[in-house]
């Protein structure tokens, strides 16, 4: 394909000419018929130029004016980016809130500020540490459910450990039958309650909750549902895979529950 550059007008070069031709008929000698035919043979090119003068002015000036609207456009943009997500967290710490005070403990409300990069599915640190009362084994959970405990603490940051660890290691029961059994993670980031006796009556759709066990932990709160049943290898119990109420990837904001403060 040809491409065709479009050259400058030669403006000044254009008026110059017309000058040197209309000079000459201000001489009284030259007969008015060819001043008038003159006149109306260059009124053409003369409009023309004024024309395509004032696009080119004005086509400068708009494209000008174009490119600050569209940065006006960009930063409002994002503006109201900022704003939605404002609003969104809000949101969230008001529902938060909410949860809180239906809890019977003593809570902290700390911000996830990253990932563990080495086990991403299974980590994430806090805002919050040993300054603002975070300890080791302090359960956390969101409005949704149960997602893992404390296992490191630092002055200001403290990191949890998420139920779908591989070394994460749960009391958990089934709802309605009770039957209990040990929840912990995997590699491909889900939950599975283990050591179930080959005789429990466990479904899918079945709710999973905390057994509150230990001194650290609580009974009956929410962690998921079952999404499956087998029996393992060696046909010595059965076990059930659990999707978790609270999606582990998107998790923003929790409560940690300051359990031996109220035992």
């Amino acid at each position: 394909m040809r491409i065709y550059r479009i050259r400058k007008f030669p403006t000044k070069l254009v008026i110059f000419i017309i000058l040197l031709v209309l000079i000459p008929l201000f001489n009284k000698s030259i007969p008015r018929n060819l001043k008038h035919f003159t006149i109306e043979l260059l009124s053409g090119p003369l409009r023309a130029l004024s024309a395509g003068t004032a696009y080119f002015k004005n086509h400068k000036y708009l494209s000008g004016e174009n490119l600050e609207l569209k940065q006006e456009i960009g930063a409002l943009t994002v503006q109201l980016l900022r704003l939605k997500e404002i609003s969104n967290e809000n949101e969230r710490l008001k529902k938060l809130l909410k949860f809180k005070d239906g809890l019977r403990y003593d809570t902290i409300g700390a911000r996830v500020i990253s990932r563990d990069s080495t086990d991403w599915r299974g980590a994430f640190f806090l805002d919050k540490g040993k300054k603002d009362g975070i300890k080791e084994r302090m359960p956390c959970t969101t409005i949704k459910g149960f997602i893992g405990n404390v296992v490191e603490t630092e002055a200001s940051t403290s990191k949890v450990m998420l139920i779908t660890d591989p070394n994460s290691r749960i009391g958990a029961m089934l709802d309605p039958s009770r039957e209990s059994g040990i929840l912990t993670g995997s590699p491909l980031g889900t939950c599975r309650l283990i050591y179930l006796s080959l005789d429990a009556k466990v479904e899918k759709g079945d709710k999973v909750v905390t057994a509150g066990y230990s001194a650290f932990s609580i009974k009956g709160l929410p962690i998921g549902e079952v999404a499956k049943t087998g029996v393992d290898s060696a046909n010595l119990y059965k076990y059930a895979i659990v999707k978790p109420y609270e999606d582990l990837s998107r998790i923003e904001e929790v409560l940690c529950i300051a359990v031996s403060a109220n035992r």
